[in-house]
């Protein structure tokens, strides 16, 4: 039985130092220079540093003739440059080996090293499955003392081995797969719609789990880990300098630290938490009554349902079922239902009634669709169309698949009526918060990609510090050319609006940003600065956190024969941890605190994180992610889906701002 292991293996050299040589970055400034200086001297490595190009030899026969000036990197004052000197001569000797492809990940900072066999061994025809090692130079500065080391993680890589023409033949259609030329890229969309075209979804599920087993994949790393090693001193380093070990530690070592954070509880109605062992926790929520209960004790709700009128019958028994658990589970006793059946399942038909004067007077309106709705574009899409025509009247909407009304599974009828609830404004429970701590507000901005491909951000979603979910804007959807502006504008209303409702404004309070990108000087830095300036009657202090999977760190137990437990939290550096939410997975949150937050204390801000994963009200089982970065994910996908519909634009989401809509 081995302990919990870090995908770090640390490094120690034989010197602290290399001595290269520096050219003048001013005479290569522009991207055509500096392409055209690497060109021309191809053996050489070269990397900017302040107001210096560095370059040094690839190997003991490189030539040089640029007649720079001696520059020492020192493992002290320039970790970062001492670490890219090393992580070139390794890539070096990887690009020279038969058999692999080499290429560098801009976004992620990762090179991916691919092989070129065929891992299945063309089991499942038209497609190749290549073993691919992610790898990247890492320090770590732990009680003053710096940490070197490789972070290597293995993913398995997917493509397509027919091309489009090959499609075709075999009656899949390759029409709105993306490509280059006769080249179909192998992303989720073209992944689902070739498995499904042919049946092989079962097949390839069964294929891909084993290759991606948590034990497999360690092996992958523990081999080139020992590749690594065995040829360690053969790297040609500058200086004479020498790789002298690389070795795997279980955790804790030399600081790095690791510990399970608690699940937290969950409250009710009165600010009652449950008592009774074994109760599931839409049974605690039946018992103890909603935290929102007040809202609906008084207060009738109207809810519509456009239905095919084929579907009649099962939607029936589905109504009846549903009735009874928002009834008696969620304690909303005054509810009417109008059913307004349609003649078939064609577009047309929902649009027909999208104006129907019963349906406008609705809290909420349900819409029945079918497997086929799913597959078309947002504009023909019932579920679309019907949701952006009625958040324009203020009216939120929950789609209901067919299946599920003839399922009649528990579980999804929990859900949905989970849904319906959060939708319709209402807190099923909120999450224990700490005793004598300052009153915080946390903010979620997260991000999406639009249908051309260019990268744009929702802005934002605000949380009261015990999950209450406050209010949450798409408007505006910003490119990075306004997003500066734009962020200070929301923030500046919306965190005026909320600190008058919710904050006691005469103590010190608490701004947690959760960002699905780094902090940025000319963006999110700026934004707060204008915020500060602002507020500056008012006495708070900030945290900016960057949350995200884009990262290379991987977690194992008993060398990855078992799970990972839920809450597991590592600690690398004092702005830095790992936070891991699916036991089955190795790949953990990461976790990055600004430098510029004037609110640091790391593990409390991990603690948050954590707990705000039971507040999905997507479902009562706490989720895989914290809903800081999800809700801001799902809303502004969601937008993206709703722009295409003719006749919507984005104000129309104000009138539905303090409601889960997009869940």
């Amino acid at each position: 039985m081995s302990g919990l292991f870090v995908n770090f293996f640390e490094c120690s050299f034989l010197k602290d130092n290399y001595t290269v040589k520096s050219i003048e970055y001013s005479n290569y400034a522009s991207k055509e220079k500096f392409d055209e200086l690497k060109k021309s001297h191809e053996d050489l490595a070269f990397t900017r540093h302040d107001n210096k190009i560095l370059y040094w030899k690839l190997n003991e026969n490189s030539k040089e003739n640029l007649n720079g000036e001696i520059f020492t990197v020192s493992a002290t004052d320039n970790p970062r440059v001492f670490l890219k000197v090393f992580e070139t001569a390794l890539i070096y000797r990887l690009d020279q080996t038969a058999g692999y492809r080499v290429r560098h990940d801009k976004y992620s900072h990762v090179w991916r090293i691919t092989k070129e066999e065929d891992l299945l061994k063309s089991q499942i025809e038209g497609m190749a499955f290549h073993q691919q090692i992610c790898i990247n130079t890492f320090y770590l500065e732990i009680d003053k003392q710096l940490l070197f080391g490789v972070v290597i993680s293995a993913e398995i890589e997917h493509r397509f081995t027919w091309g489009r023409k090959e499609f075709e033949r075999h009656g899949i259609d390759a029409s709105g797969l993306k490509g280059k030329g006769d080249v179909v890229f192998a992303n989720r969309h073209a992944l689902k719609h070739f498995l499904t075209a042919r049946g092989l979804e079962g097949e390839y599920e069964r294929k891909i789990n084993q290759l991606n087993l948590n034990e497999k994949q360690l092996g992958v790393i523990s081999s080139f880990f020992g590749w690594i090693d065995k040829i360690k001193q053969s790297l040609h380093l500058p200086n004479e300098n020498k790789l002298v070990s690389i070795s795997k530690k279980y955790l804790p070592y030399s600081g790095i630290t690791r510990e399970v954070l608690s699940q937290p509880k969950r409250f009710y109605f009165g600010g009652r938490a449950n008592e009774q062992a074994g109760l599931n926790y839409n049974e605690q929520v039946k018992k103890y009554k909603p935290f929102s209960f007040e809202l609906f004790s008084n207060n009738p709700v109207k809810i519509g349902i456009i239905c095919p009128r084929q579907f009649e019958g099962v939607a029936e028994g589905f109504l009846n079922r549903l009735e009874n658990i928002l009834r008696n589970d969620l304690h909303i006793r005054k509810i009417e239902f109008h059913t307004c059946y349609i003649k078939d399942t064609n577009p047309t038909s929902y649009k027909e009634v999208l104006y129907d004067p019963e349906l406008l007077k609705s809290n909420l309106i349900m819409v029945v669709v079918t497997d086929d709705h799913l597959k078309l574009p947002p504009q023909n899409s019932p579920y679309y169309f019907c949701k952006a025509k009625y958040i324009g009247n203020g009216i939120p909407t929950q789609d209901i698949q067919v299946k599920n009304i003839k399922s009649l599974n528990p579980y999804v009828l929990n859900n949905i009526s989970l849904n319906i609830y959060a939708k319709l404004g209402g807190t099923a429970w909120t999450v224990e918060k700490e005793e004598k701590r300052k009153e915080e507000l946390v903010i979620g901005i997260g991000s999406t990609i639009d249908e051309t491909g260019k990268h744009v951000l929702g802005i934002a979603q605000i949380f009261h510090s015990d999950g209450r979910y406050l209010v949450g804007e798409c408007a505006p959807l910003s490119s990075f050319e306004n997003y500066t502006e734009n962020l200070t504008e929301y923030l500046l209303q919306t965190l005026n609006k909320i600190i008058d409702n919710h904050i006691n404004k005469q103590q010190e309070f608490r701004l947690v940003f959760h960002l699905f990108k780094s902090a940025s000087n000319k963006y999110e830095i700026q934004a707060i600065k204008d915020v500060i300036q602002n507020f500056r009657d008012l006495t708070f202090k900030y945290a900016l956190v960057h949350l995200g999977y884009g990262h290379n760190f991987r977690l194992f137990n008993d060398d990855g024969k078992q799970t990972v437990a839920k809450g597991m939290y590592v600690k690398l550096e004092n702005d830095s941890a790992l936070l891991h939410f699916i036991p089955d997975s190795c790949l953990p949150l990461y976790i990055q605190l600004d430098n510029r937050s004037t609110f640091k204390d790391l593990y409390y801000i991990s603690k948050q994180i954590f707990w705000f994963a039971n507040l999905s009200h997507r479902s009562y089982i706490p989720a895989k992610r914290t809903v800081t970065i999800m809700y801001p994910s799902l809303m502004a996908e969601m937008t993206e889906k709703l722009k295409q519909v003719d006749g919507w634009d984005y104000d129309r989401l104000k009138s539905v701002s303090e409601k889960l809509w997009f869940i």
